[in-house]
């Protein structure tokens, strides 16, 4: 269909990322300063040794303050203005791409708060803001989703699971099929691989940054279902569906099980990185896999610095830095 537009993938060209600062209290009653601290590093980390600006939201002046302390002297990151809720930008904003006119275009979809889960003020409108703010078109999807419930190759196919699309608490009712030709009617899509699960304590129902990421047209990165792993069966599982749907791919090991302060199992992944235009940022967690984990993903990413940052801290929201991250994609 003429003037779909093609949803890249992550290693192509940023114009930018965007980012949102987290601020409520109420979300990070642990840890919210370690929050804050956790953005403004992943923002120097993508901002430092590129081309690749970064343009943080922050909701007043006393939060552009807070983060500007933070970030110091750091180059190349705009704060900028905005209603926001917390800073999982990735799921509340916009999967934004180029048509075959070359114009910018935004694919928008509803969204309920995780499925019901987190009602935070204007979640559901930033993302609307952001596609005004960059002079997008707006393709606007009937369904409830969070973009990071999608991962495309750049190429027409799409990674997704079942167990967050198709979960009663968003769509209920909806078919394999009809998501399909949903989204096909509104991008490039010529293949949905779908996974039937994702990892256990995942708040999101399983959404496929956590498990399955591309690194090229036809490579995938996943984890391995090491014994160590508490989520070993789904990531066995993961791995052969991707082997089944043609997919070369390249394991990496699993963080072992970790908890959060007050007790709570956590999602841990290596899978949640970001692809920066000159570096790749890998969530790392203090652990003995922290070292072969950074080093795969190095190898995948010839010619980009890769990064290792301390993740605990973010996940203990639930995600890590593919999860707060929004890039903007370069001219077409």
């Amino acid at each position: 269909m003429k003037g779909r537009p093609r949803i890249p993938g992550e290693w192509e060209h940023h114009e930018a990322c965007w980012l949102a600062f987290p601020y409520l209290g109420e979300e990070w009653p642990l840890n919210l300063c370690a929050a804050q601290e956790s953005i403004a590093a992943v923002s120097r980390a993508i901002a430092g040794p590129g081309d690749e600006a970064v343009r943080l939201l922050v909701r007043n002046a006393e939060v552009e303050r807070r983060a500007r302390t933070l970030l110091g002297h750091t180059s190349n990151v705009e704060l900028v203005r905005a209603a926001y809720g917390d800073c999982w930008f990735r799921d509340t904003g916009p999967s934004l791409g180029w048509d075959d006119e070359g114009v910018l275009a935004g694919l928008r979809f509803r969204f309920n708060g995780w499925g019901g889960k987190y009602d935070i003020p204007f979640d559901d409108q930033v993302g609307d803001w952001l596609l005004r703010r960059v002079g997008a078109r707006p393709l606007l999807c009937p369904l409830v989703l969070e973009g990071g419930a999608l991962e495309s190759n750049g190429n027409g196919t799409i990674l997704t699971t079942a167990s967050c699309v198709l979960h009663e608490n968003r769509n209920p009712g909806l078919t394999r099929e009809a998501f399909e030709r949903t989204l096909s009617n509104l991008v490039e899509v010529e293949r949905v691989v779908w996974l039937e699960r994702g990892l256990r304590h995942d708040h999101t129902d399983g959404h496929i940054d956590m498990i399955a990421r591309f690194v090229s047209e036809n490579t995938v990165l996943c984890m391995r279902g090491d014994e160590a792993s508490p989520d070993a069966d789904v990531l066995r599982e993961v791995e052969r569906e991707l082997r089944e749907a043609g997919f070369e791919v390249l394991p990496l090991p699993a963080p072992p099980a970790m908890a959060a302060p007050d007790g709570a199992p956590l999602p841990a992944t290596y899978c949640n990185f970001y692809i920066a235009n000159a570096a790749v940022i890998v969530p790392t967690y203090g652990v003995d896999q922290d070292d072969e984990a950074i080093d795969t993903i190095g190898a995948a990413f010839p010619g980009r610095q890769v990064v290792g940052l301390s993740a605990g801290d973010l996940l203990c929201g639930g995600g890590a830095f593919h999860c707060v991250t929004q890039p903007q994609p370069g001219s077409s």
